[in-house]
């Protein structure tokens, strides 16, 4: 069995506000083990950005982690204070956010803000930190490092900036990566070259990544396993190829038929009837019954639980 590095368990995060509590992350639970990539996919909404910031102890108020149990190597790092995750974020545990233009600083160098993570995690000099800065921009494959590491990052492309981030992310040579839509707003070659270089470093590496998308063209492409969110909760859990070939619950049945098939002509994709419900106004029994094909009056009065339909394919439906 693989060793565990990320064990999320039960895990609730909300948000208040004037209307009321949001429950954004509702009872989430996953693993990651080491060399693993494991997709956290679903539409906008359903709670996969805040699950990551929830992990890095990032959500910002008026959020909050309220529950759950987050274990990395052992250790839960909801009962670890702020000095503590500050010494393992960006070193032990990374992550790369979704636009780069807007996570990197304008004002600094690129230089100065690689740098920094070399300076604080490993205590090097300003000499060192540079020389460390230019060998990550040449792992991440930028042409042109002792150039590159002096521009500031309104001087390079998205698929530099993203890399830059990549950079910034592996630098200490994190045990886990969280790589929230890492390629959002690149062109489809740049996308190519990002998912193949973040590919090749987990396999060198060993790196734990979570892959934050809701593309999944993506997925079948990095992933070895897979958790669906809808409306803040997991509906399944499975192996790629176990979901792509046996999908179960009907939001994941959805999201297959929507993709187009090659061999395929159709006038128009199917897609799922209705939109997410109001976090404030969810549904009484299963999150997904009024948009669900397959909904019956049992759906409506009774909430499923998280259950295994077959070894390591879990499923949240009551009629799996």
């Amino acid at each position: 069995m693989q060793h565990k590095l990320l064990e999320v368990t039960n895990l609730q995060t909300h948000f208040k506000t004037e209307d009321g509590v949001v429950p954004s992350v509702n009872g989430v639970s996953f693993s990651v083990s080491r060399g693993e990539t494991l997709a956290i996919v679903g539409e906008s909404g359903c709670g996969k950005s805040v699950t990551s910031l929830s992990i890095m102890r990032l959500v910002a108020s008026p959020g909050e982690v309220v529950g759950g149990e987050i274990l990395f190597e052992g250790q839960d790092l909801l009962k670890l204070g702020k000095k503590e995750m500050r010494k393992l974020r960006g070193n032990k545990i990374s992550m790369i956010f979704q636009e780069p233009m807007s996570s990197l600083n304008p004002v600094f160098t690129i230089e100065n803000q690689l740098g920094e993570v070399f300076r604080i995690h490993e205590r090097l000099d300003k000499k060192q930190a540079r020389q460390k800065s230019i060998a990550m921009l040449e792992r991440v494959g930028i042409p042109n490092p002792e150039r590159v590491v002096g521009y500031f990052p309104h001087q390079l492309s998205g698929g530099m900036r993203q890399r830059v981030m990549i950079a910034m992310a592996l630098a200490c040579n994190p045990a886990l990566l969280i790589a929230d839509e890492p390629t959002t707003a690149l062109d489809v070659t740049i996308q190519a070259q990002i998912l193949e270089l973040m590919k090749s470093l987990n396999k060198a590496y060993q790196t734990g990544v979570i892959l934050i998308t809701h593309d999944l063209g993506v997925v079948a492409e990095m992933a070895d396993r897979v958790v669906v969110m809808y409306a803040g909760e997991v509906v399944e859990d499975a192996s790629v190829f176990d979901l792509f070939a046996n999908p179960q619950h009907p939001y994941t049945t959805g999201l297959m038929k929507s993709l187009p098939k090659m061999d395929e002509q159709l006038e128009e994709l199917d897609s799922i009837t209705g939109s997410v419900p109001n976090p404030l106004e969810m549904p009484k029994g299963c999150a997904f019954h009024p948009r669900c094909p397959k909904a019956t009056v049992e759906c409506t009065q009774i909430k499923p639980q998280l259950e295994e339909y077959r070894a390591n394919h879990l499923v949240r439906c009551l009629h799996t």
